[in-house]
């Protein structure tokens, strides 16, 4: 009964979302990709929006029912039958009236075959940014292989309406050899590969931020945002050019980014207990992105020890990595494959969960210090195990996946001032508490 009471549900959302599309007169800019979407489609919002009214799914509500509540102006009812009544009845009145908005900025994720189907159906876009193609949602009733992801995604190519705008990362290989046999106009590539239109150079990080350089044609700007880690420069250079796009004037949006931050659980550096500094990466984790997680630890415990005084103690790069969910019958591999570069990149390891395991277990094949390497189940335990461990000058990356790791309560016993867990910290809300 629940089961058909939410497919009836979804039903009316659509039904009505789709009324609404229909008398919107604005732009459409959809982002899709394996990792990275919200935060590039805030880094889109916070330059795009210095100039037009933009509206965007909030957080990452970018499931069927996310796109059909950002469309029709409405929260969730969760799991409550009669708040969904009443949010029925006011979608119902929403969908009477045009949305006004100049641009709705949307993000497309997709868990299984077909969800991309529902996605454009519904709102058809007229710039599409694909960001990444990797391992995820790899379970039982989601997708065989990285090749499924990768022709679900690319849907949203296709739903492009006349004229739209394609913009994809050819340092992926997926979208690389994706846009070598794309046969229409209109595509706009950016990486560090030397074909792109958008060339990315020089790209470095500290506990400040990132800078970087970007090429097109014969304009070079220098990008630098406070938010850590070098492979920031995929999520923010589509927010560069879509400013080119929609004709604001480059300075202008180089000069926003300056001051762009990310949402909680991205990389953002909070204050930790004994003069500690957490990158917390909590809120999700796939495996390239857990590797560049942490090169990032690397390169800025590298950066911070550069302006050490002689003799000062270099700093500790510990790295507290959980589970990484969905990655099906690859689980093992993929685990091991991270477990093979945590020893250049930390001193400390300390894993959470039974497959977090597997990475330990490579770490130590890999020459890593046994006495610096630990187990637990639980987030919990293992910041009771290591808040009293912690030295003044630790760079602390924490990173896992959200179901059942919740590393946000880690990095919540550890934070200098634990009362602002709710502005900093991600699944705040009581529907998590409960969980």
């Amino acid at each position: 009964m629940k089961n058909f009471l939410k497919k009836l549900v979804l039903f009316i959302l659509k039904r009505l979302a789709i009324d609404r599309m229909k008398k919107f007169t604005g732009k459409v800019i959809a982002v899709t990709g394996t990792a990275g979407k919200t935060s590039t489609k805030d880094a889109i919002f916070a330059v795009l929006n210095t100039q037009f009214k933009v509206k965007r799914n909030e957080k990452s509500m970018n499931s069927d029912f996310g796109l059909l509540l950002t469309i029709l102006d409405i929260p969730s009812g969760f799991s409550s039958a009669l708040t969904w009544f009443w949010l029925l009845i006011k979608a119902a009145f929403n969908s009477l009236f045009k949305d006004h908005s100049e641009i709705l900025l949307l993000e497309y994720g997709v868990d299984k075959p077909g969800d991309m189907d529902f996605l454009t159906s519904v709102a058809r876009p007229d710039v599409a940014i694909m960001t990444n193609i990797y391992p995820g949602h790899l379970d039982s009733g989601q997708f065989e292989n990285v090749e499924g992801i990768f022709s679900e995604k690319s849907k949203l190519a296709y739903a492009l309406k006349p004229n739209g705008k394609l913009i994809l990362n050819t340092d992926n290989s997926f979208l690389y050899d994706f846009e070598k046999n794309w046969k229409k106009k209109g595509v706009i590539t950016f990486g560090k590969n030397e074909e792109a239109d958008y060339l990315i150079s020089s790209a470095k990080t500290s506990l400040d931020g990132v800078n970087f350089m970007i090429t097109h044609h014969d304009i070079k700007m220098h990008v630098s945002a406070p938010i850590v880690g070098g492979y920031q420069c995929y999520v923010l250079t589509p927010a560069i050019i879509c400013a080119d796009l929609f004709a604001i004037p480059l300075q202008n949006a180089l000069n926003t980014l300056t001051k762009f931050r990310l949402p909680p659980g991205r990389m953002n550096v909070i204050e930790g207990v004994n003069g500690s500094t957490i990158l917390d990466g909590s809120y999700n984790a796939s495996p390239e992105v857990v590797k560049e997680s942490l090169k990032a630890l690397h390169d800025v415990a590298k950066e911070a020890d550069s302006v050490l005084k002689k003799g000062d103690k270099p700093h500790r790069r510990i790295a507290v990595l959980g589970n990484m969910n969905e990655l099906g019958d690859d689980a093992k591999t993929l685990h091991e494959l991270v477990g093979a570069e945590v020893k250049d990149s930390a001193d400390v390891l300390i894993t959470v969960g039974g497959n977090a395991k597997l990475i330990g277990e490579i770490a130590l094949g890999k020459g890593m210090d046994e006495k610096s390497v630990f187990y637990f189940n639980t987030s919990v335990e293992a910041a009771e195990f290591f808040k009293k461990k912690i030295e003044e000058g630790d760079i602390i990356l924490v990173k896992g996946s959200q179901n059942n790791v919740r590393l946000e309560k880690f990095v919540k016993e550890i934070m200098a001032r634990p009362e602002d867990a709710k502005k900093l910290l991600v699944r705040q809300e009581k529907v998590w508490e409960k969980l």
